[in-house]
């Protein structure tokens, strides 16, 4: 959700007034497609890089856990390691994983078609930029309930 606020708003708000100053049709004018160096790229940025910071973000809560652990009582840290992953299983980090990569592409996607459509001058890039945000948001919630369907299913 985080994603979705912080990078949705800036492609949204940066796409967004790229297309009320002409910059856009400046580019198609000069022959170059702005599709390809403005939307591809942050596409797939955020579908790449999002993957990442979920990995950072795990990495970070189960050495905060380990942290919480040892103020109730003196564990070793290998130990600790040894018990989390002969409890997690392949289950447990597959979709979560695999959710992500679609995030990353929804709110770059989203933000990137909110930001080129912008119109109407400094206003509509703030519309843009909001707009961006909350179809973004929703559109996470949409996919994670799909994705918990399809986990369902498959038995995961």
């Amino acid at each position: 959700m985080i994603f979705a606020g912080k990078i949705g708003s800036s492609i949204g708000a940066e796409l967004g007034s790229m297309k009320v100053t002409e910059q856009i049709d400046a580019m198609e004018v000069s022959g170059t497609n702005p599709f390809k160096y403005l939307v591809a790229t942050r596409v797939l940025a955020c579908t790449l890089m999002l993957p990442v910071l979920v990995m950072l973000g795990d990495s970070i809560s189960l050495y905060g856990a380990y942290l919480g652990v040892n103020i109730h009582t003196n564990t070793s840290f290998i130990l600790y390691w040894t018990q989390v992953f002969d409890n997690l299983v392949f289950g447990d980090v597959l979709p979560a994983f695999t959710k992500s990569f679609f995030f990353g592409f929804a709110v770059g996607i989203i933000g990137c078609y909110k930001g080129y459509n912008s119109s109407k001058g400094t206003e509509g890039v703030g519309r843009s930029a909001n707009s961006a945000v909350v179809v973004s948001s929703v559109s996470i919630f949409v996919i994670d309930l799909l994705a918990v369907q399809v986990t369902d299913i498959l038995g995961y």
